[in-house]
């Protein structure tokens, strides 16, 4: 797997791909299909509470580890992806 940063793109190692939550992709607006994706995208949503939460401890986790990546790279120094951001 790799993690898509505003500082480049990183593998996420073994050990943290298997803590991330399940969720599927967000719906790419410029894709032919999607409002039937949105619409997907958002039943699967709402289908239970767990999925909100997953979805917003994938959405969080994404967030620190661009912020970590940023640093990283203003600092010179290799980034490499954690669980930081996760719980």
């Amino acid at each position: 797997m790799i993690l898509t940063t505003s500082s480049g793109d990183f593998p996420i190692p073994s050990d943290v791909a298997s803590r991330l939550p399940q969720v599927p992709p967000v719906p790419d607006p410029t894709a032919p299909q999607y409002k039937q994706a949105k619409r997907a995208f958002t039943d699967w949503l709402d289908a239970a509470p767990q999925h909100a939460i997953d979805f917003e401890r994938l959405r969080r986790w994404h967030l620190v580890q661009n912020d970590l990546a940023a640093a990283a790279r203003a600092e010179g120094r290799a980034f490499v992806v954690t669980e930081d951001g996760l719980d």
